[in-house]
This record gives structure tokens, C-alpha cells and sequence, in this order.
């Protein structure tokens, strides 16, 4: 299978080369990168000039500075039969492109494959609680099986939903949820989706402090998706009142810093929830 690697990027060189030269020692080679640009400078033209023979890469420019946007962008000139979008700060594992082509080329494969997070030092990423057992992906298990960077779909079913909603995202007010959004969608249009924990793509975690900063944005994102797609109430609930006492938690042990991540992450959850209307007709641009 050819795999189209498309790659958001705004204001990372360093880290951006890092993830290229882990392209380069992928085991399997039948794929291409496209680089959405949303830089208002060059910085990435002697960047890309030194990978271009080593690999088959596309470099797009887009004045929108606006994560979805780009990666509906790439879609668009994607020639791949399954699509991908890593972070320009990850790291791909050498193998990740030839598992994902093996659970593909199976018989009764899914439309979509997602797959877990590790640290430089080959630990679980905090990024998620992550299941430890190859699951089926419902509308449950998408919270703890899925991120945007370790998501791989075929291109019908990608176009079929529309790609992502860009309303949500990095770049607006909602700014997480937006591949559970995607996963969601992909699932009431009968698109079966896989999470498989030995795909592993590398990402540092992020410093507390600037997870304490982001919490309200990520927290809108979610609870917007949680109404957008008219999550059981049980499962709201319960995304609702873990914040709450994971506050409490916290305070009760003399961490601040944490309580507060809690405390913004429940106000966010409550602002995205109440902030759309279930069933809302979806904002995405076209993808075909």
C-alpha cells in the first residue's frame, strides 16, 4: 500500500528534521511526505532541499494558521491509499509504516488503525490513558485508544466523512478532540476502526505547567465533541466528574499546580458541552 504522510508545521526546524530523518529508516518506503506549511517566512525551504533525495516530499504553503485546516489541506493532494498525520515534533519507530501496511493487507482489515504513545526513553506517554490490549474502537474506548499522530485511515472513508471538522482543533477556541471527532464520524458511517498497542510513535510529554495552560482549550474541545456526537449520558458523566475529583485529589495532597489543570479542564469540558448543539451540521471543508 502507498501511505501520504501529511505533516502540520508551524514554527519547528529542528524538531520537524528530526521526524524526516525517522522517515528515512522506515522499513517499508512506498509512501510520500506532504508538508502543510504555515510559516510566514522560508525557514523550512533549505530544510526540505536537504531531504528531497531521500524522500518523495510535497511542500505546501497555507496562510491559515490553523491545525485541521492544514491537514484537510494535505488531504487534498494526497495520492495515498491511507492517510496520516504526525505531529511535527514525533518520531516515528522504523517498522511503524510496514505494521500498519500488514493490518491493512489483511483480509477482514479495518478502515482505520490507531495505536499508542511512547517517550524518547521508551515509556507510556502521559498523553492518554492508554488500553493495553488490542481493541475494537466504539464510541467508548476512542478516549483511551486514539491520538492524532498514531491514526491511520484509508482515503474513501476519510473523504466519505468529510476529513476533520476545523472548527476544532489547534488553532481554535476547541482545541483538542478533534480525532475522536473524526473517529466518531468514521463509526456511524459503519467505518470499523482498530487500536493496536504495539504501534508505538514517539512524542515527549509535555511540561505540567504548559498542560495546566492548554487544559481549558483541550477540555472545550472535548466536551464539544461529546455533544456534537451525542455521547450517552453515562459516558458525559463520567468525563464530567473525573476532573472533579481528580481536583479535589490534588488539593487534599498540597498540589496546586495539578488541582488547577483539573479544576480548567472540567470548566473547559462544561464551556465545549454547552457551547454546541447535538447532532450539529459539521464545519469541514471538502476533501475530494
Amino acid at each position: 500500500m502507498f501511505f501520504s504522510l501529511i505533516i502540520p508545521t508551524l514554527g519547528r526546524v529542528e524538531e520537524l528534521q528530526d521526524l524526516l530523518l525517522s522517515l528515512t529508516r522506515q522499513s517499508l518506503k512506498t509512501f510520500e511526505v506532504i508538508i502543510v506549511d504555515q510559516n510566514d517566512d522560508d525557514r523550512l525551504v533549505p530544510l526540505v532541499a536537504r531531504f528531497t533525495e531521500k524522500l518523495s516530499i510535497l511542500h505546501l504553503r497555507s496562510d491559515i494558521r490553523q491545525c485541521n485546516h492544514a491537514r484537510n489541506l494535505g488531504a487534498r493532494h494526497a495520492g495515498g491509499d491511507i492517510l496520516t498525520f504526525p505531529d511535527d515534533d514525533c518520531i516515528y519507530t522504523e517498522n511503524v509504516l510496514k505494521t500498519v501496511d500488514r493490518m491493512f493487507s489483511n483480509v477482514r482489515s479495518p478502515e482505520f488503525i490507531t495505536g499508542s504513545v511512547i517517550t524518547h526513553e521508551g515509556n507510556a506517554g502521559r498523553s492518554g490513558r492508554w488500553q493495553t490490549q488490542e481493541t475494537v474502537i466504539d464510541s467508548h474506548t476512542v478516549w483511551t485508544c486514539l491520538i492524532e499522530f498514531n491514526f491511520f485511515i484509508r482515503r474513501p472513508a476519510f473523504i466519505a466523512v468529510g476529513g476533520f471538522d476545523e472548527s476544532l482543533g489547534p488553532g481554535t477556541p476547541f482545541g483538542s478532540a478533534e480525532g475522536q471527532d473524526l473517529a466518531l464520524r468514521l463509526l456511524k458511517k459503519g467505518f470499523a476502526g482498530l487500536y493496536i498497542p504495539s504501534l508505538r510513535i514517539i512524542h515527549a510529554d509535555k511540561p505540567v505547567a504548559l498542560n495546566v495552560t492548554r487544559a481549558y482549550g483541550y477540555g472545550a474541545g472535548m466536551g464539544r465533541v461529546m455533544r456534537k456526537n451525542c455521547l450517552d449520558p453515562a459516558t458525559v458523566v463520567s468525563f464530567l466528574l473525573r476532573p472533579i475529583a481528580g481536583s479535589i485529589l490534588y488539593l487534599i495532597k498540597g498540589d496546586f499546580l495539578i488541582s488547577r489543570y483539573y479544576v480548567m479542564t472540567f470548566l473547559g469540558r462544561m464551556k465545549g458541552y454547552l457551547s454546541c448543539r447535538a447532532g450539529m451540521a459539521m464545519e469541514v471543508s471538502p476533501t475530494g
